[in-house]
């Protein structure tokens, strides 16, 4: 852990180290957080960039921690939603540019093989109407079911599918993103 940018102590989790930072000081009107500064830490991302096929049996919270930190990598300001009763989303993620993005991701690790079917896809493109958010994306570890892809593709402005190659292009990007 961090306590003001130095190391306190490091705990395993399935591999990757914990590490919190702890803001002290309030900023401008904020009150003081406790920062999750990288749950899925880059080591944990580098090894599914060698083992990718690990990231099909990945327990399903750390699949969303991940997918958390690669949009951390990207530049985003992400907020992991609690285990349960998410509001039917895992993560937001937020980039203050000349346009301002809020993406709302729900994170699926269903067994391998297992196909996501389009009521999944239709409930999470409810909550993003419903939250106003500028897109909403699933991210899965196996593939979306044909009806599912028909579903994202009418919607395609403002929902998206990112199956499993997907998944592996962002963490190949990720990589590159924060080599520099």
């Amino acid at each position: 852990m961090l306590l003001n940018g130095g190391p306190i102590n490091s705990a395993p989790l399935n591999g990757a180290a914990l590490l919190a930072r702890f803001d002290l000081q309030p900023k401008q009107g904020k009150k003081s957080i406790i920062q999750v500064a990288s749950l899925a830490d880059r080591a944990l991302i580098e090894r599914l960039h060698k083992y990718p096929n690990d990231l099909r049996v990945i327990d399903r919270r750390l699949f969303e921690e991940i997918v958390a930190e690669i949009f951390l990598g990207f530049g985003y300001q992400v907020e992991l939603t609690q285990r349960t009763r998410d509001g039917g989303k895992d993560i937001i993620a937020v980039k203050e540019t000349e346009i301002n993005l809020r993406f709302l991701i729900e994170c699926k690790r269903p067994d391998p093989g297992n196909a996501i079917g389009v009521s999944a896809v239709r409930e999470l493109y409810g909550v993003k109407i419903d939250d106003g958010a500028t897109k909403a994306i699933l991210a899965t570890t196996t593939h979306l079911s044909q009806d599912a892809k028909i579903f994202t593709e009418k919607h395609r402005w403002e929902l998206e599918g990112k199956e499993y190659d997907g998944i592996l292009e962002w963490i190949s990007n990720y990589i590159k993103q924060t080599s520099r």
